[in-house]
C-alpha cells in the first residue's frame, strides 16, 4: 500500500509540473499588447520631439535676446558680449605738481579736472554715451601697472587701490563720486589726508573707474594719472616761499 501511495503521489507531482510551466509562460495576446503599447509610445515621442525642440529653441533665443538688447540699442555701444571693450576713461588734463596733504588737487593749467570717455582707435575724440554713468575716484599704487602696460583687468586695478593706514582718516576726501553726462565728468574738490612715504613705491596715482552696474555689461577701462609724490603740508610753506623767490 505504501508503494502504491508513493507511486500515486509521484504521478500527481509530475502532472502538476507542466501546469506550473504553462502558467508562467506569457500568452500570445499579452505579447501583442506590449508590442502595440511600445509602438504607440515611440510614435508619441516622435510626434512630440519637433514641438519640444521648437519650444526650447524659442526660450533660449528669448533669454539671449533679452540680455543683449541693451548692448545693441545704441550704435556707439554695439560691442559683442564675448569681445573686450575698446572704451576707456581718460583725464582731460594733467595734475598740478607738487601735491601736499590738505591742499586741493588741481590741473596744471588751473582748469577743473575732467574725465572723458574715448575709444582706443581714436583717443582724442570724446564719446557721448546714451545715458549718464557714475564714476568713482580712488587712489592707486604708483607702481601699477608693471612695465609699460596700458591695459589691465578690472580685478588687477581693484587689487592695486590704496586704502588709508589703520587708524587714519580716509586717504582721499572730497567729492569722490561724480556723474558723467554728455561724455564729460568734472572733478570737484578732492585732497589727500596722508603723504605717500609709507607705501613701497612712495608714490600715488589718482584713478577713476565706472561704478559697477551703472553701465550695464559694457566694460569701460579705468584711467589713472601719472605717479606722483604726496608731501606733508608742513613742507608746503617752504615750497611756496622758495617759488616766490625764484
Amino acid at each position: 500500500m505504501a508503494a502504491k501511495r508513493y507511486f500515486n503521489e509521484s504521478e500527481s507531482n509530475e502532472d502538476q509540473k507542466p501546469e506550473k510551466k504553462m502558467k508562467s509562460r506569457p500568452s500570445f495576446a499579452s505579447v501583442i499588447g506590449e508590442v502595440v503599447m511600445v509602438n504607440s509610445l515611440q510614435n508619441l515621442f516622435s510626434a512630440l520631439e519637433p514641438l519640444l525642440r521648437r519650444v526650447v529653441k524659442e526660450e533660449v533665443e528669448h533669454v539671449l535676446g533679452r540680455n543683449t538688447r541693451s548692448l545693441l540699442r545704441s550704435p556707439s555701444l554695439r560691442i559683442q558680449a564675448l569681445e573686450p571693450s575698446s572704451l576707456k576713461l581718460k583725464f582731460s588734463n594733467k595734475l598740478s605738481l607738487p601735491i601736499f596733504t590738505g591742499s586741493k588737487i588741481g590741473s596744471c593749467d588751473n582748469s577743473p579736472l575732467q574725465i572723458l570717455v574715448v575709444d582706443n582707435a581714436n583717443p582724442n575724440v570724446p564719446i557721448i554715451l546714451p545715458q549718464p554713468i557714475k564714476i568713482e575716484i580712488v587712489v592707486v599704487d604708483g607702481d601699477f601697472p608693471k612695465g609699460d602696460r596700458e591695459t589691465w583687468t578690472s580685478e588687477e586695478f581693484n587689487n592695486n587701490i590704496v586704502k588709508e593706514r589703520t587708524g587714519r582718516r580716509p586717504l582721499l576726501t572730497g567729492e569722490l563720486n561724480v556723474t558723467m553726462r554728455d561724455g564729460f565728468a568734472p572733478i570737484g574738490d578732492i585732497e589727500f589726508t596722508d603723504n605717500s612715504s609709507w607705501i613701497r613705491s612712495r608714490k600715488f596715482r589718482v584713478g577713476v573707474r565706472v561704478v559697477p552696474g551703472s553701465n550695464g555689461d559694457v566694460r569701460i577701462c579705468e584711467a589713472m594719472t601719472e605717479p606722483f609724490i604726496v608731501k606733508d603740508h608742513r613742507g608746503e610753506c617752504k615750497y611756496l616761499a622758495y617759488s616766490n623767490e625764484i
